[in-house]
């Protein structure tokens, strides 16, 4: 990686490889110095012709921006096994955004990693990303890049194939009318170059070009022109030649339907062709596992909260321009606090703040257990002298490591003292934050009383600092 690059992004990603470049950005390997574990960051760059492909200047120009922040919004909110997951969000130093991505190590193309399995083991391949798509269909929306390079196969841990789709920067709503189709020319749909509305069927053309692919070796296309023109004039007049696949007619059929030129002569849905895929191929249909069940759960439209969104929009907008609040949010659990804490975390995160999420898990939590990760995530953002990173070390043990210098024990005093001078230390470590903060604490009816007395002491100052803690608790429960 050219050394310009090496950078640490929020003083917690520390990148380390280059191992992906587009045409609008580049994914790096990075670590996570609070969790230890890979991660995968991208980044959005200025194209330039005389800036070598690492350490360009951030693209902080507004189209982009968007765009970025567009595709986290909706990964963000995505919970599918068949996803990518999206784990954080922000802006660099100069105001470029990027976010974090689960790493998907050894992980190949789908094309690349259906050469190695049976014609049965491809249409699995091919029915995963169905799935998928039928968890974004119905949720309107439409991926409009679909091509092998943003569908990546792992493997589980019994050595199963797992299909992962990614990249969602031109990802839209069905209701939406692009100006522009956008795509990857080879897998982009005949609708999309006649500048007519996009729709699910676009989705589904881009499966059957791979599909295509995957059984037969070679581009559906490929021998009718190798030029962008004549791939262009393929495409929209051209059948593909499917004598190149050596499988049952009805599975041609299948990929033929796929491929069909106008979108309302393919399948009506991808819950459709998946059911066409299994009949051809003579295969079970996929059962519904309990983490594809939970994946729609989660995707139910987000309803019947308007006016506390409202609020606690207004609060998180305040609290950004330097005047925080303490919020409550109580009540029976399957209420939907949760999606309501979910729906408020994105937005935060897209408008630029810093979110830090706790919660408790028994009523045995240890004292402070919930605020344990919020100071252990606050540290590495603010200067700490030895005296407040000592106080500090029997809530986040690790806090040297965090540093990267020894720390000394602090003075012992009285107990009460002792609890008076902490309290005063997480008053000024918060005090001293500039970014905006969200900090999310789940189920505080768990929690000792030294949290709820943190929250109480805070109460008092809480209103010239820029950040917005919002607690969840069960009134079932306490």
């Amino acid at each position: 990686m050219d050394a310009t690059a090496a950078t640490i992004l929020s003083k917690r990603y520390d990148l380390m490889n280059l191992i992906g470049a587009g045409g609008m950005g580049e994914v790096f390997l990075a670590s996570d110095l609070l969790t230890n574990q890979q991660v995968a960051v991208k980044r959005v760059y200025v194209d330039s012709p005389t800036k070598p492909a690492t350490g360009r200047t951030p693209n902080t120009t507004d189209a982009t921006r968007l765009l970025l922040t567009q595709e986290f919004s909706v990964l963000a909110s995505m919970r599918h096994p068949n996803i990518i997951s999206v784990l954080d969000y922000g802006f660099d130093t100069q105001g470029g955004p990027f976010f974090v991505m689960e790493y998907l190590p050894e992980a190949e193309t789908v094309l690349a990693a259906s050469k190695q399995l049976p014609l049965d083991g491809k249409v699995s391949l091919v029915i995963q990303m169905l799935q998928a798509l039928t968890y974004l269909h119905r949720r309107g929306l439409i991926h409009r890049d679909l091509k092998p390079a943003n569908v990546l196969v792992v493997y589980d841990e019994s050595g199963s194939p797992q299909v992962k789709l990614l990249d969602f920067g031109l990802a839209s709503t069905t209701k939406e009318t692009p100006e522009e189709g956008g795509g990857t020319l080879a897998y982009m749909a005949p609708e999309t170059f006649m500048n007519e509305p996009l729709s699910a069927a676009t989705d589904l053309f881009a499966v059957g070009v791979m599909a295509f692919e995957m059984i037969g070796g070679v581009h559906p296309f490929e021998d009718l022109g190798s030029t962008g023109s004549q791939m262009v004039i393929s495409i929209l007049h051209s059948d593909p030649n499917y004598a190149r696949l050596d499988v049952a007619t009805v599975l041609k059929d299948v990929i033929a339907m796929l491929l069909e030129k106008d979108p309302m002569d393919r399948y009506p849905s991808a819950e459709a062709a998946i059911a066409a895929l299994c009949m051809a191929a003579e295969i079970s249909a996929p059962p519904e596992t309990e983490a594809i069940r939970e994946s729609f759960l989660q995707a139910a439209q987000f309803v019947n909260r308007k006016s506390e969104m409202s609020q606690l929009n207004d609060v998180l907008k305040d609290s950004a321009q330097g005047k925080g609040a303490i919020w409550l949010v109580g009540g029976e659990s399957g209420i939907g606090k949760s999606r309501l804490i979910d729906e408020l975390r994105t937005r935060a995160l897209v408008a630029g703040a810093l979110v830090i999420r706790s919660q408790s898990v028994t009523e045995q939590s240890s004292p402070y257990a919930v605020w344990r990760p919020v100071l252990r995530r606050l540290v590495i953002h603010t200067d700490l002298s030895n005296l407040e990173a000592g106080v500090l070390k029997e809530l986040v043990p690790d806090i040297e490591t965090l540093l990267k210098r020894t720390i000394p024990d602090p003075p012992a005093i009285e107990p009460a003292a002792a609890q008076t001078r902490l309290l005063q230390t997480i008053e000024g470590l918060l005090a001293r934050q500039t970014q905006p903060i969200l900090i999310l604490f789940e189920d505080l009816q768990w929690e000792n009383v030294e949290s709820l007395r943190v929250l109480n002491y805070l109460a008092r100052v809480i209103e010239t600092i820029p950040i917005l803690i919002l607690g969840s608790y069960r009134s079932d429960e306490r």
